[in-house]
C-alpha cells in the first residue's frame, strides 16, 4: 500500500530527542499500521514518531514495519466497526494529519452528534 498517505495523531516531538537520534542512529525504525478507515486507505505511524522525524533531519529514508503482532491480536477482537472507531478516535496530542505536509484528514475528524 505504498501510495495510501501517511498518516500520525502525534504532533509533539522532543526537539532534543529528535537531533541526539539523527547524530547517533543508522536506522530509523518507524511502525505504521495499513488499514481503511472511513473507505480510504491508510498507512499509520503507531510508532517510532521521533525516528521518523530524525530520518527526516538526517536526510535518509526511514524503515517501515509493521505493527507487532500484540498489537495485531488486539485489533483482532474488535467488530470491524469497532475497529475502525478505535483507530479513529485514538489520539495523540492532534488530530489525525498527513505526515507529507501536516494537513489535518479532514474524513477522520469527529463525527458530531445530534
Amino acid at each position: 500500500m505504498p501510495d495510501a498517505p501517511l498518516i500520525s495523531s502525534q504532533r509533539h516531538l522532543d526537539r532534543a530527542k529528535v537531533l541526539n537520534k539523527a547524530r547517533t542512529f543508522r536506522i530509523f525504525t518507524v511502525k505504521i499500521h495499513e488499514c481503511e478507515l472511513r473507505g480510504r486507505r491508510y498507512r499509520m505511524v503507531v510508532d517510532g514518531h521521533h525516528n521518523l522525524a530524525a530520518a527526516r533531519v538526517a536526510g535518509v529514508a526511514p524503515r517501515f514495519k509493521p505493527v507487532s503482532e500484540k498489537f495485531l491480536r488486539s485489533l483482532g477482537r474488535l467488530t470491524p466497526t469497532q475497529r475502525e472507531a478505535f483507530l479513529i478516535n485514538n489520539l495523540s496530542d492532534s488530530d489525525h494529519y498527513y505526515v507529507e505536509t501536516g494537513e489535518v484528514v479532514a474524513e477522520l475528524l469527529p463525527i458530531a452528534e445530534a
